[in-house]
């Protein structure tokens, strides 16, 4: 079903100009931003031998708003943006590729002085894009990656997921015309726009995922160990900072219309429902412009599942 909606995208021009499939992978990281200036160019280096040749474009600092071409002085910008959150208020950077809009690859650093506040709901953000896997070797062979990313970060939450990602920040109602029925319809999809919702979820996990990263306090408030219970192909392990869950093998998107559901992912959201952040509004927009659709998918695996139809 994955490749059947990936096929679906790409052969439409029109679509495609606003949506693309890529696998997600997120941490969200309420800590001091110097904490994430180690890890944070030691990942910049991985990602650029893992997608080096991709990565055509970047966008540099708080205030940029036009995407540039990479030249020579690109990796030092970019190493300099990271490093600078111990004198700057608000960092933050797009390394992508090959296409400017919609890419293949993207590595996004947002990282807010202000996040260590607990009076606040503000986080750090360290997000990468890449093209899904061809096949089960290729996902084990990302989760295992995301793993090693992981434990580098101090992350509160985090996940990784086949993604409905929009292309240029221009067209969100055009691309939530499209996403919102393809989410409502395979509800495995994140729907990502972290970005923004880098300031409001917090310490808090976003639900449901294919993987999920929880700090080692947040796993202790839901009461998650070795010993959960599990579904047939979930894991669940210890990490150097935290816990992993992994609801299946390969992702499950699901397809209502067929009746077909992601059941891992339901258990995963009910063992999740105490820490979830739910409301994210800055969803509407990629949700068909829709509030209901935000409750309504934000909730996909914890309400009863709906009868077979179209959203």
């Amino acid at each position: 079903m994955l490749n059947d909606v990936i096929r679906a995208l790409a052969s439409s021009d029109s679509n495609a100009d606003y949506v693309r499939v890529n696998l997600v992978f997120t941490l969200f990281c309420k800590r001091k931003s110097e904490d994430l200036i180690e890890p944070g160019i030691w990942l910049l280096e991985k990602w650029n031998d893992y997608a080096g040749k991709a990565l055509a474009w970047a966008l540099i600092g708080k205030n940029a708003s036009t995407i540039a071409k990479v030249n020579k002085s690109t990796m030092e910008r970019l190493q300099r943006e990271i490093r600078s959150t111990t004198e700057i208020g608000l960092t933050g950077f797009r390394y992508q590729g090959p296409q400017p809009y919609a890419p293949d690859y993207r590595m996004r650093w947002l990282v807010n002085r202000e996040a260590v506040d607990p009076a606040n709901t503000k986080t750090n953000l360290v997000e990468l894009m890449a093209p899904v896997p061809d096949d089960a070797q290729g996902w084990r062979s990302m989760a295992a990656t995301f793993r090693e990313i992981s434990e580098r970060f101090p992350y509160d939450t985090g996940y990784a997921a086949p993604g409905l990602v929009f292309g240029d920040d221009a067209a969100k109602v055009e691309a939530g015309a499209i996403i919102g029925p393809l989410a409502m319809r395979h509800k495995g999809f994140d729907v990502p726009n972290n970005a923004t919702t880098s300031y409001f979820v917090g310490k808090r996990s976003r639900g449901a995922r294919w993987l999920a990263f929880l700090s080692k306090e947040n796993a202790a408030e839901i009461g998650l160990s070795s010993a959960t219970k599990l579904p047939q192909g979930a894991t669940v392990a210890p990490t150097k900072n935290g816990w992993m869950i992994v609801a299946s093998d390969i992702p499950e998107v699901g397809d209502t219309n067929r009746g077909v559901e992601a059941t891992n992912l339901r258990w995963m959201a009910k063992i999740l429902e105490p820490i979830t952040f739910f409301g994210d509004r800055n969803l509407k927009m990629l949700l068909s412009d829709r509030l209901d659709f935000v409750d309504r998918w934000e909730r996909r695996f914890l309400d009863a599942p709906a009868q077979a139809s179209s959203p």
